[in-house]
């Protein structure tokens, strides 16, 4: 495997944790919502948890396509080698 698509893999993988930890807060903050009393304005609350399940589904768009990409990225590295054949 060549030293860019090395890094790139591992930039994905970080990447991948990064997006897993702020969907996690995102769902945590989501959570908190349903926990608490009725609002004062539930439009505003409404709007609010909108918002945050709109940024859960992007980062859920963001960690398929980082997935993809990886994928792609390790087909791509294993089909560049020929069978008996070694990369240093």
């Amino acid at each position: 495997m060549d030293i860019p698509t090395s890094e790139r893999l591992a930039t994905i993988q970080n990447q991948i944790r990064l997006v897993e930890a702020e969907k996690l807060e995102c769902e945590q903050r989501l959570a908190l919502f349903w926990e608490h009393l009725p609002p004062i304005d539930p439009a505003l609350v409404a709007a609010a948890m909108l918002r945050i399940q709109r940024r859960i589904r992007a980062l859920e768009d963001s960690k398929r396509d980082l997935l993809n990409e990886q994928q792609a990225l390790i087909v791509q590295a294993t089909t560049h080698l020929a069978p008996g054949r070694r990369e240093d």
